[in-house]
């Protein structure tokens, strides 16, 4: 048997303990997780429209800077 597949046997067996130990299957944490992961993607998100937003200002001041004053 190589390394690569004692490692993969001991994960898959760890993870199927895990699963066995946890309430609901792991349900509560696959959704805890799945939450935590949307809002910081929702984070991400409008930090991105919020910089293209100032890059499109600073973009404007930079060829019409009368317009900005």
């Amino acid at each position: 048997m190589s390394v690569t597949t004692a490692v993969r046997r001991t994960a898959s067996t760890a993870q199927s303990l895990l699963l066995l130990t946890l309430p609901h299957g792991g349900q509560e944490a696959a959704r805890r997780n799945a939450w935590a992961s949307m809002s910081t993607d929702v984070a991400r998100a409008r930090a991105r429209v919020e910089a293209d937003a100032a890059m499109d200002r600073a973009v404007a001041i930079a060829h019409h800077p009368a317009v900005a004053r």
